[in-house]
């Protein structure tokens, strides 16, 4: 009869944990979850800053929601096509809470976030890009220099592509400053891009 009672009491203790401390409780359930379900799942709220699963719930959200966006490219694309901006605006939601709340390797997980950030860019009306482009290109200047450098460049690219006047100018000039740090062939093609856009000079 106790083996008959053990596990109704420790599944009753289980769910009181989830209960006290739902953080804790999702992160129980997430480990190992298929990445459609975390997907779909928001990370349970509050959750606060100095909570130790918190870090790792918006990480783990991140990096499934990326995973299924970048899967869904067409082969030799760097990013995916407009069905695929939800799962792009939940990574870079989720890399930037997560690297915010301390989630290492930070340089790395801002990457991440930006690239997101700029894919989604990319596929969104002028107004929602321009915002995306800007948390964009503060999450890669946390990313590794090179990194950032190339990331930097396509927001200021994508900006001055969106912009006009002098706002367009401001965002030329940034892109040809970045890229000047590139590779030779990563700076050609941003200077290709860049030679599109009218009325500014070097």
């Amino acid at each position: 009869m106790r083996t008959l009672l053990a596990f109704p009491l420790l599944a009753g203790c289980a769910f009181t944990a989830a209960q006290l401390d739902p953080p804790l409780g999702q992160l129980a359930r997430w480990r190992g979850a298929d990445a459609a379900l975390l997907a779909a799942e928001p990370v349970v709220t509050p959750c606060p800053a100095d909570h130790p699963a918190c870090a790792s719930l918006h990480l783990l959200r991140a990096e499934a929601c990326m995973g299924l966006a970048m899967a869904a490219r067409a082969p030799g694309a760097t990013c995916p096509t407009l069905a695929e901006a939800p799962h792009l605006a939940c990574a870079g939601a989720g890399y930037a809470a997560a690297v915010g709340l301390g989630a290492q390797p930070a340089a790395l997980l801002a990457g991440n976030g930006a690239q997101a950030l700029l894919c989604r860019a990319e596929v969104q009306a002028p107004a929602e890009a321009l915002a995306s482009a800007g948390a964009a290109m503060t999450l890669a200047a946390r990313a590794e220099p090179g990194r950032a450098a190339a990331l930097g460049a396509w927001g200021a690219t994508l900006r001055a592509r969106l912009s006009a006047g002098a706002a367009r100018c401001d965002a030329v000039h940034q892109a040809q400053a970045l890229a000047a740090t590139l590779p030779a062939e990563v700076q050609g093609r941003v200077l290709a891009d860049l030679a599109l856009l009218p009325g500014c000079a070097p």
